[in-house]
């Protein structure tokens, strides 16, 4: 168990969060084994990272049967601003990566 909530600082600085929340902010809501799949990252590791998301209200947790859903709470409008920038974040850097890798691509032909 975590001594102390990280700061806000600390929750954004984690490359583990940033891709769990891209994934989650990309499709709102999956299950914990989808999720593990599409982060590349195993099942340990997501949750813990998944507990820290949802003790700043970011996301939440809700069990059918033995399957866990993790959803996105964009209700919240903190949540949505939140969303609403990383995807812009995420769109813009996405739209450099591929301009890089259309110029690399051109300089090796």
């Amino acid at each position: 168990m975590r001594e102390r909530r990280p700061s806000l600082e600390e929750l954004l600085a984690s490359k583990t969060r940033l891709r769990i929340l891209k994934v989650l902010f990309k499709h709102g809501e999956l299950n914990i084994t989808k999720l593990t799949k599409m982060t590349d990252l195993n099942h340990k590791v997501v949750q813990y990272h998944l507990d820290i998301l949802k003790e700043y209200g970011i996301i939440e947790e809700k069990q059918i049967g033995r399957i866990k859903i993790v959803k996105v709470r964009d209700k919240d409008p903190k949540v949505a601003r939140l969303r609403d920038l990383f995807l812009q974040l995420f769109e813009m850097y996405e739209e450099e990566d591929q301009s890089t890798d259309q110029i690399i691509q051109s300089a090796e032909d």
